[in-house]
């Protein structure tokens, strides 16, 4: 069924590309690119990709249901056909000169005539109540911050989605969502009207969602902030509470009559025109008009009517599209088409039975140009926005076993303590096994920073979490390792390890841990350089790295248990990686040795 949108934006002379979203944005990004910049290729000048557009939703078939709509859009504001003059009715001069402005219809795209029509009407309506100017509004409470039944939007960030209820539009609820996070320079605010108030809570969710990623791409250098699109009211004024569960808890039976009679009854009807072939996902442009026995109001509507045609004019020209003015990350994990890495891939999600391997490109470092080479060096996420953070710089010099004593110390069931790891143990440990000691010299002008475990390239494909649970001056917790700013960055907090080692496979062993070690492999830093064979650093990586944590606990004198035995779909989910891109392979746990036990 996804192809079926994605066809729809590809016969449109656009394409589609899966943006990487940060793990604590728990939603599906696709942006909308120029059809020559479908494939993802190997490109070592780091050469910019403009994004036309962007669309986030809770999965990827919404996502490009509404670059599907977007398509659209760019097309008939580049067709020169803005005001579909020659598909609306001359119903009134208030209408007429509604077409005269320019502005771009409502588009909308469904499974059906039906749902687009209502997607368009309901998109208008959205439309002229941001327009309108909003004030106040009534909050929704008892939620959780995804806003409804699809999970958590944002997770351990400093910051909150609140959503209000913004009275009605031609009848039709409207539905607001202010972000707040206390390092953006303002709230971010989206508006959607919805006759299901409780989809609409989700659909506001994911529109702000929407301008948060916007505010985060690089921006072209010849281009201004583009204006918010649903409006700017982030000084709403809440002047109630109402409870998500006292919301309809389903839509209306029939929700297109339902649509129909409300617009009628506010003096409004719906001029829609056929853009897109039926037969795999129905595409419509919709503009709102008065009926002639009632004044225009901002809140109205009738019967839409069906205006079929051939689809939009061929005759428009990209070069005057009025985009985003963004630009594609500059990530060299973009610069390959799956299928190099298919088998791969394949390999990963069968990796419990068998393996596969490929070959090598030729990359020569030198040929690549000064921004690319500087992407080496940034191997590393960033949670900044967590709502807790610990400096993991170690003061003074910690007591080491020598080499000869850890080697012959090291015990995989050397029996744990009951006490607590300190956070400067957890300290040294972190930048011992995974700190910056050096750097090298890529080309003639770059130093890249070495680590102290080995990796292939330089690339440095694993990222460390540890889950915390008794560490003294660190709250419990799963946190991410930063190596560059030797930080703990919390990402999650709302498990204990007791309930995470329910999915391992030693229970009780897991049970006893101080913290555990969660290793995730980012195959994409690594495999757009080793192609298929990345796959194989990846995990080679992250067992110099499980090596070297091991190593410098037991020079600690703590223990140090690898543990290969977990369910691999709960730990994916619990870390927030989708288990493809990026996955979970291989935890340790970490405990204070019991007093006495020195060689079990």
């Amino acid at each position: 069924m996804d192809e079926d949108m994605l066809r729809c934006v590809t016969e449109q002379g656009f394409a589609a590309r899966t943006l990487p979203l940060p793990l604590y944005v728990r939603a599906h990004a696709e942006v909308l690119v120029p059809a020559a910049d479908a494939g993802e290729r190997l490109d070592l000048r780091a050469a910019d990709i403009p994004l036309l557009d962007v669309a986030v939703a809770a999965d990827r078939r919404g996502a490009l249901r509404q670059l599907v709509e977007r398509a659209a859009v760019l097309r008939i504001v580049g067709s020169g056909h803005g005001s579909l003059r020659d598909s609306l009715p001359d119903s009134g001069g208030d209408a007429r000169a509604d077409v005269r402005d320019g502005s771009p219809p409502a588009v909308g795209a469904g499974d059906s005539h039906d749902e687009a029509v209502a997607r368009a009407i309901h998109q208008e309506l959205a439309r002229r109540r941001a327009e309108s100017g909003i004030e106040k509004g009534t909050l929704i409470t008892g939620r959780d911050q995804a806003g409804g039944p699809s999970g958590v939007a944002l997770r351990g960030v400093d910051g909150r989605i609140d959503c209000y209820l913004l009275g009605e539009t031609a009848g039709v609820p409207a539905v607001g969502a202010v972000l707040r996070l206390d390092r953006l320079e303002r709230p971010l605010c989206a508006v959607v009207c919805d006759l299901w108030e409780r989809r609409g809570v989700e659909r506001a969710v994911q529109a702000v969602l929407r301008e948060f990623v916007v505010t985060t791409l690089p921006r072209r250098d010849d281009t201004d902030r583009a204006p918010l699109p649903y409006g700017d009211f982030h000084d709403v004024v809440a002047v109630g509470e109402t409870d998500f569960e006292t919301l309809a808890p389903r839509p209306p039976r029939d929700e297109t009559g339902e649509l129909r009679d409300r617009l009628r009854l506010h003096g409004h009807r719906a001029s829609v025109r056929v853009l897109g072939p039926a037969d795999r996902a129905a595409l419509v442009a919709c503009r709102l008009e008065p009926t002639a026995t009632s004044e225009p109001s901002a809140d109205s509507e009738s019967e839409p009517v069906r205006r079929p045609t051939t689809g939009i004019e061929d005759d428009w020209r990209p070069r005057d599209v009025a985009a985003l003015g963004l630009r594609a990350p500059r990530q060299l994990s973009l610069t390959y088409e799956r299928d190099d890495v298919r088998i791969g891939r394949v390999y990963h999600e069968n990796s419990k039975m068998r393996t596969a391997y490929g070959t090598l490109p030729v990359v020569d470092i030198a040929e690549m140009s000064p921004p690319a080479r500087r992407l080496l060096g940034q191997a590393y996420r960033d949670f900044g926005h967590a709502r807790r953070q610990y400096p993991m710089r170690p003061s003074g010099q910690p007591r080491l076993l020598t080499l000869d004593q850890v080697v012959r110390r090291r015990r995989s069931w050397a029996a744990m303590g009951d006490g607590e790891l300190s956070r400067a143990e957890l300290a040294h440990l972190l930048t011992l096994s995974y700190g910056t000691t050096g750097a090298a010299v890529a080309g003639q002008d770059l130093r890249l920073p070495l680590r102290a475990t080995p990796s292939a390239g330089g690339l440095y494909s694993s990222d460390l979490f540890v889950l915390v649970d008794r560490v003294s001056g660190v709250e419990p917790g799963l946190y991410y390792f930063h190596p560059g700013k030797r930080l703990l960055q919390l990402v999650d907090d709302e498990r204990t390890l007791a309930e995470v080692a329910e999915y391992t496979g030693y229970r009780e062993r897991a049970g006893e841990a101080a913290a555990m070690v969660v290793y995730v492999g980012a195959f994409r830093r690594n495999q757009w350089k080793y192609r298929e064979r990345g796959y194989r650093t990846v995990l080679l990586d992250c067992g110099h790295l499980a090596q070297s944590v091991v190593t410098t606990a037991t020079s600690l004198g703590l223990v140090a248990h690898p543990m290969i035995a977990f369910v691999d779909d709960y730990f994916n989910a619990y870390v927030g990686v989708d288990g493809v891109e990026d996955a979970v392979l291989y935890l340790t746990l970490l405990g204070p040795r019991r007093t006495g036990d020195e060689a079990a």
